[in-house]
């Protein structure tokens, strides 16, 4: 047998065991979860029923927004004054600002802000740049103020 051969037939031998290994490997359970932990995979979120606004571009900037805020669980939404919409507001030093004043002064409910829209999932949320206290505006509905 030439030298040739003999190098031919380890890695043709070499090639079969590394399949063989793989196979092997592949067909395994996967190892348990550590106690207490649970898997949860990542899927899409169903289609919703309800009609939605149209969505605004990640990115977008706006200025001398007129707004107020509500709380919904441990999250702060933004409400726009002109139409109603409802924002999720992103987390930052000025949204801390802007919830100490007004648990500090709540009769202080109207804002105007500066800031950014981004999008997840399809809906939009506001990153908040920029905030002053506004005045009351004329064509707040009675439904929005504090009771």
């Amino acid at each position: 047998m030439s030298r040739r051969a003999h190098v031919l037939s380890v890695t043709v031998f070499a090639t079969i065991l590394l399949l063989g290994y793989f196979a092997v490997q592949g067909q395994r359970p996967e190892p348990p979860m550590p106690p207490g932990q649970t898997m949860n995979p990542i899927v899409p979120q169903p289609a919703r029923q309800t009609p939605r606004m149209q969505r605004i571009r990640e990115g977008t900037a706006f200025k001398d927004m007129h707004v107020f805020f509500r709380q919904i669980d441990d999250r702060t939404a933004l409400y726009t004054v002109e139409d109603n919409r409802r924002f999720m507001c992103l987390e930052n030093l000025e949204l801390e600002r802007i919830l100490t004043t007004i648990q500090e002064k709540p009769e202080r409910q109207f804002w105007r802000i500066e800031g950014v829209f981004t999008e997840f999932r399809g809906e939009n949320s506001v990153l908040i740049r920029r905030a002053v206290v506004a005045r009351t505006p004329l064509t707040v509905a009675p439904q929005h103020a504090l009771p």
